[in-house]
């Protein structure tokens, strides 16, 4: 087996079909198997699994942690390569697949990850969130690097590959609260592998939060920086500068577009990341992992 492609799913909506037939019709130059592992849906996404020659496991609400679970997943796969990609993604093309693994040529690329385009429904201000940090063009990270894009934000398992020999030797965490492929991608590295970001292997994603939903994101976020992902390499421009250059280059984006009358919205929905992210990564307020499970955010 070539590649395994692992989708952890809570409620999959319409979109999950349509990923399952997506990814069935991919044009690849080799053998890849579906591993669907899924933390308690009753949506009807277990049936739409089922129309399909895939491994389906079952698991509780509660046992579902970004690191294990993806772990899980892992563990279960024949391939050489590990694919991922999130319930609510879709990928563009049907090329997709070979796009993500062909970087694998090069022995020293651990990671490849993929670009996410927003879906068009998608509120301005996370739209322009998409745009600003995953570029159209290819980019290679390693640590010796003199600069990074936008802190490296791309980096990111709604979209990705992994060398599965090189995972055996590190595997996600199984304690960090989120961001477990930016923990793991610290590891990679400082240890002197690759990282691809693959603008050719698209997929279409975005979550779409309101402004509560933001928060308690960056909140989350916040406590996996308090608890070491902020090691991943940044650019070398202060936080200062880097807060100011995002927000002054989204109102350029809502101009641009037409979106003037989001801009309050806007401006109390960064307020709303950056809060959460402080405190969180203050450890001033707990995250809950029972909260991203109860809405699906896997």
């Amino acid at each position: 087996m070539d590649t395994s492609i692992i989708i952890l799913t809570k409620n999959g909506g319409d979109n999950f079909p349509r990923l399952l037939d997506r990814i069935f019709s991919q044009q690849y130059n080799g053998s890849y198997q579906i591993i669907v592992i899924d933390s308690g849906s009753t949506d009807g996404t277990m049936e739409a699994a089922r129309k399909h020659p895939l491994k389906l496991v079952e698991i509780k609400a509660e046992e579902f942690h970004h690191g294990k679970t993806r772990n899980l997943g892992a563990d279960m796969a024949q391939g050489r390569y590990l694919v991922y990609i999130t319930q609510d993604a879709l990928p563009i093309n049907n090329d997709w697949l070979q796009k993500l693994t062909d970087n694998f040529a090069d022995p020293q690329v651990a990671m490849v990850v993929g670009r996410q385009i927003p879906w068009e429904n998608t509120k301005p201000p996370e739209k322009f969130f998409y745009y600003y940090n995953f570029p159209d063009y290819r980019l290679v990270v390693k640590s010796e690097a003199d600069n990074y894009y936008h802190d490296n934000v791309f980096i990111s398992d709604a979209n990705s590959a992994y060398s599965k020999k090189i995972w055996q030797q590190y595997k996600f965490s199984d304690t960090v609260v989120t961001a477990e492929d930016k923990e793991i991608a610290i590891r990679l590295l400082a240890d002197g592998y690759t990282i691809i970001y693959e603008p050719d292997a698209p997929a279409y994603h975005a979550h779409d939060y309101g402004i509560k939903g933001a928060f308690e994101k960056s909140l989350d976020y916040g406590l996996s920086l308090k608890q070491g992902v902020s090691r991943l390499p940044k650019t070398n421009k202060f936080l200062s500068y880097r807060i100011f250059d995002y927000l002054r280059a989204e109102i350029r984006f809502l101009n641009k577009n037409h979106y003037w009358q989001w801009v309050p919205y806007s401006m109390i929905y960064e307020i709303s990341k950056y809060t959460g992210l402080f405190l969180g990564k203050a450890g001033l307020m707990p995250g809950s992992p029972a909260r991203k499970v109860e809405r699906g955010d896997v």
